[in-house]
């Protein structure tokens, strides 16, 4: 729970003790269900007024405080309209929404810094402050309803982790820096870091500051969901034993500055007027844009990541597209009345949950009891103690500054870490727009040396270990695998950019010029798992078509997308000339090529072995041939001429089926002239091209042996011949002459034997 932002830590820690148990929010109304949902939002309520009272006093602070009781009713005014519209709108019905800490800690440099621009002459800095808060949650809530509306909620994916942990150890340091500034009584500053020490000022931040270490130390060891309530309760009551013993009155402890200020007339709401609306200072607005914009990113990603929490304790999934519409709504609301960004309180909403509450009368509860405090003016914020206040901003701002400055070193990578730390600086130094902008520049900057770093070529093979789906004859097999160092193929993966490309260039460049290797004629590249080019990239692809020209080289692409066919052919490297690129769909068509100009400038082309043998001569020819070593592995002529007997001559025409898929074994075939291909041939689905065989292979040999039905179909390229074992040939001739038989089986083991192993290696190069 404490990677999220906008979470308040204090609870979260001790809410998520109790297993998740399904949503009941359907089940039937009860006292069972009415009274958890009821004591939930009435302890929800009035810590949401605490709270409230602690952000208000953190923007309107300093030359603002004047306008304390106004900006306390702001801040309710958010929580009671938030916790309405999302109470009735929410996917769970247990949310509890209100007004945030990270958009609060902003929006206090905000206020700082109009302060410093406008002055405190009149409403202009409180009307300009509050025109910003405004502007802001409009925005926001605008923002938020359209990422819902378009289905964008898995957005937060692409969002750097250690940015998101910048931006929360930046609003820590705010939280902190601005509970000091409460508690201490003046802006904190580095030259005044000095006054914290003094007598005066030491005894009213000190023990704020304790009470937040205490509560932070509470929260990470008692695991109850009543602590939090339970220890502020006594806090306030120790508090004012304290004052008691002391003998203090309240108007001399409140000019302590032990309590806040006490508000004439008690909290105070209005819609803005057009008199506060014309006392805005709309150039100070204007410079704020940006900060504006960075309580809108944060605001987006801490709703996010809070629903996704609220699933792992609720156990179900939540709807999060309709969470941003309806916190989007809540905000557009709010916003036209003044208060500041909110979303969906993690804590509260588990605190609720934990207690039973399954009901939308829980947030119903708290947004009225913050309405009520808000209608009838109470002064109850009045006589929260100062420490209480700047205690709870003290815990909140530690919770962040542990979990990204302490934690984060052990579970982050050196660089991330830095990068958490120097957008922290920046934030602390300059502002959270900088700061912002300085993390996704340097995460951008990460990604592109680590992308750089990740090698883009996937394999490097050639045509010994990698070869087409063309099972051909022995010596057609022998002389590609001899002749296999000409071909050099790379699978290429990821993004191009020039940086990728030029490795790309400089592997091709190492292969061709090796002088201890056999020379390259084919370099083959395969596109099949790149995601998409940069057109800078190209250029490096043009000098490799240069250099493959003047070293007599043929490149050959394949699996090239549309957008990479076309940002090749506006670069001229694919056209209808002779020596141009080849280019095919898939890397089998490609090698097959390959290995067809292989066997033709090797005065062996496909059926050569064979051409001048047909019929009784052809299985002579090709049944007796010996293994690589000059074994007598194959038949003798004698067994080749005892074996015709059970062998059948069979023609075939253009598209006629050897075997169909799904059917019995019908035995196997020894292909003579022609081509046949097995395939797959789905039930209304694209035939998928397996294997293609040509003259002196076999198939149909696996189904035969293992008795089972075909598992593809094999279809005749156009007019073939082949020789035909039947299964019941087969069974005959094991009965009459088992010697043949046995000489048969161990040839066909042969063309097994010399598949597995040619697959092994395929798989061994693709294992390096």
């Amino acid at each position: 729970g404490n990677v999220q932002i906008g979470r308040e830590r204090y609870p979260t820690d001790a809410f998520m003790s109790e297993p998740a148990t399904p949503s009941q929010s359907r089940a039937p109304w009860s006292g069972a269900q009415v009274l958890p949902s009821l004591s939930a939002g009435l302890v929800n309520g009035v810590l949401i007024i605490i709270f409230q009272s602690a952000y208000a006093a953190l923007i309107f602070s300093g030359d603002l405080s004047p306008y304390l009781s106004r900006g306390i009713g702001l801040m309710l005014f958010g929580a009671a309209t938030m916790g309405i519209v999302v109470a009735l709108t929410s996917s769970f019905h247990s949310t509890v929404t209100a007004p945030q800490d990270a958009p609060t800690a902003i929006m206090a440099l905000i206020a700082a810094a109009i302060v410093a621009r406008v002055g405190t002459v009149g409403d202009t800095a409180f009307a300009t402050v509050v025109a910003v808060m405004a502007g802001t949650a409009l925005a926001t809530g605008i923002t938020l309803w359209l990422v819902g509306r378009f289905q964008l909620g898995n957005l937060i994916r692409f969002i750097p982790y250690p940015v998101v942990g910048g931006f929360l150890a930046g609003t820590g340091w705010v939280l902190v820096k601005g509970s000091l500034g409460i508690m201490a009584g003046f802006p904190l500053s580095l030259d005044r870091l000095g006054a914290l020490g003094e007598p005066a000022v030491l005894y009213r931040w000190l023990p704020g500051v304790i009470f937040g270490m205490v509560l932070y130390a509470g929260v990470r060891r008692i695991r109850h969901f009543l602590f939090m309530p339970i220890i502020i309760a006594a806090t306030i009551l120790l508090f004012y034993v304290a004052v008691g013993v002391t003998g203090m009155d309240l108007a001399e402890t409140r000019t302590a500055g032990f309590l806040l200020p006490g508000f004439q007339g008690g909290i105070a709401w209005s819609p803005p007027s057009p008199a506060l609306i014309g006392a805005v200072d709309w150039s100070a607005v204007a410079a704020q844009i940006g900060s504006m914009g960075t309580i809108l990113f944060i605001s987006v990603i801490s709703l996010l990541l809070n629903a996704t929490g609220l699933e792992l304790i609720a156990g179900h999934e939540i709807d999060l597209n309709r969470e941003l519409r309806s916190t989007g709504l809540a905000n557009l609301i709010s916003g036209m009345g003044g208060s500041s960004v909110g979303y969906l309180s993690l804590s509260l909403t588990a605190f609720g949950y934990r207690m039973g509450s399954r009901r939308r009368l829980s947030g119903l509860t708290s947004a009225g009891l913050c309405g009520l405090a808000l209608l009838s003016g109470a002064t109850v914020s009045a006589y929260f103690p100062v420490p209480l206040l700047g205690g709870l901003l003290f815990f909140l701002g530690l919770s962040f500054l542990v979990e990204w400055l302490y934690r984060a070193w052990f579970r982050l990578p050196v660089t991330e870490y830095l990068l958490v730390v120097v957008i922290l600086a920046v934030i602390a130094t300059v502002g959270f727009l900088q700061g912002t902008v300085v993390g996704v520049t340097i995460a951008v900057g990460l990604f592109v040396v680590n992308y750089s770093r990740t090698g883009v070529i996937k394999h490097e093979l050639d045509g010994t270990t990698l070869q087409s789906n063309v099972d051909r004859a022995t010596p057609y097999r022998r002389l590609l695998e001899s002749n296999g160092h000409a071909i050099h193929v790379l699978q290429l993966q990821g993004y191009i950019f020039f940086g990728t490309a030029n490795d790309i260039l400089d592997r091709v460049k190492q292969r061709i010029f090796d002088s201890e290797r056999p020379k390259v004629w084919y370099v083959l590249l395969d596109f099949r798992l790149i995601t998409g080019l940069d057109s800078s990239a190209v250029n490096s692809f043009e000098k490799m078509r240069l250099l493959a020209e003047s070293q007599d080289i043929t490149l050959v692409f394949t699996n090239m997308s549309a957008d990479l066919r076309r940002a090749f052919e506006a670069a001229a490297l694919l056209g209808e000339r002779e020596g141009d690129v080849q280019a095919f769909p898939d890397l089998d068509h490609g090698m097959e090529w390959v290995e067809n100009q292989l066997l033709r400038a090797n005065a062996m082309p496909e059926g050569s072995a064979f051409a001048a043998t047909s019929g009784e001569a052809f299985l002579a020819s090709l049944l007796t041939q010996s293994d690589d070593q000059g074994g007598a592995t194959g038949l003798s002529p004698e067994a080749t001429t005892a074996l015709l007997p059970y062998l059948t001559h069979r023609v075939f025409e253009d598209g006629s089926h050897l075997i169909r898929q799904g059917r019995p074994p019908v035995g196997l075939f020894i292909i003579e002239s022609g081509q046949v291909t097995a395939q797959l041939e789905p039930e209304g689905g694209r035939v998928l091209r397996l294997r293609k065989m040509s003259s002196g292979t076999v198939v149909g040999e696996m189904g035969m042996y293992m008795g089972v039905p075909a598992s593809a179909s094999v279809v005749a390229n156009g007019p073939c011949t082949a020789w035909h074992l039947s299964l019941e040939a087969m069974i005959r001739l094991e009965h009459d002459n088992p010697r043949l038989a046995a000489a048969f089986h161990r040839w066909i083991i042969r063309i097994l034997g010399e598949r597995i192993g040619n697959n092994n290696r395929s798989l061994q190069a693709l294992r390096r």
